[in-house]
């Protein structure tokens, strides 16, 4: 690879690292804890690169070692970083949800986890909710009605399949993300509110609902997907990071 190309991809990496960095989209990829260390990454390759094309240009040329070598193939390695640049990817949504499903929390030690909060109605992360229903000793979800937000993925008429293979009625689902978006894996509960009630929530509708978990109904056969009998359904935009951590 020429050298020219080699500084010139070496700015659009570095380049691309700041931006994601800057405008608050690297969390499309990455957890939020990792930001200090992708724009320090991302300012020293860009750095880097600066020094090397200066170098170059006070030897008078980046130097020729004899040999023709052909960049043509590696040019290719600059789309990525292109699109990084100049078009943003959406974050994962109901077509990343499928059978790599939380399953993990499906541990057989139960523990005691921290009550709920006082007030009539919590809000509760939907990872918390799966991981009490499955493991909570405490039972801390047993007769308390919870606020949980999260997209809509129907598993009827076609729809996504739930994890344990079933198409019946309508999940609401949330993407984890353990370290980045290559590990992403999905978090459901599934929805009891009568056939009437979500017939006509499209796929990935951002829904805040209200009702109580089924701690139950989290056994292997349902791939730990806890039941919630719903209260309430409102829908609502989607948040700017839309995964959970």
């Amino acid at each position: 690879m020429k050298r020219e190309v080699q500084n010139l991809l070496l700015v659009l990496l570095g380049g691309a690292m700041v931006k994601i960095s800057l405008d608050g989209s690297f969390v499309r990829y990455v957890k939020p804890s990792l930001h200090p260390y992708l724009l320090t990454a991302g300012v020293l390759i860009v750095a880097l690169a600066i020094a090397s094309i200066v170098a170059d240009i006070r030897r008078g040329g980046p130097g020729d070692d004899g040999h023709d070598h052909d960049s043509r193939p590696y040019w290719l390695l600059l789309v990525p970083l292109a699109v990084i640049l100049f078009v943003a990817p959406p974050a994962l949504g109901v077509s990343a949800v499928g059978e790599r499903s939380v399953t993990a929390v499906a541990s057989d030690r139960e523990v005691p986890f921290p009550a709920l909060p006082d007030e009539a109605v919590p809000e509760v992360p939907l990872l918390d909710v799966v991981q009490r229903a499955v493991r909570d000793s405490e039972r801390s979800l047993d007769g308390r009605e919870i606020r949980v937000t999260g997209f809509a993925v129907a598993t009827a008429n076609g729809g996504s399949p739930r994890s344990n293979g079933t198409r019946e009625g309508v999940d609401l689902a949330r993407i984890l993300i353990i370290c980045c978006a290559a590990d992403a894996r999905s978090i459901r509960i599934h929805l009891d509110a009568g056939s009437a009630a979500l017939d006509d929530i499209p796929d990935g509708t951002w829904l805040q609902i209200s009702g109580t978990v089924d701690a139950a109904t989290a056994t292997e056969d349902t791939a730990f997907t806890p039941t919630m009998s719903v209260s309430t359904i409102d829908r609502i935009d989607a948040p700017e990071n839309t995964y959970e951590y």
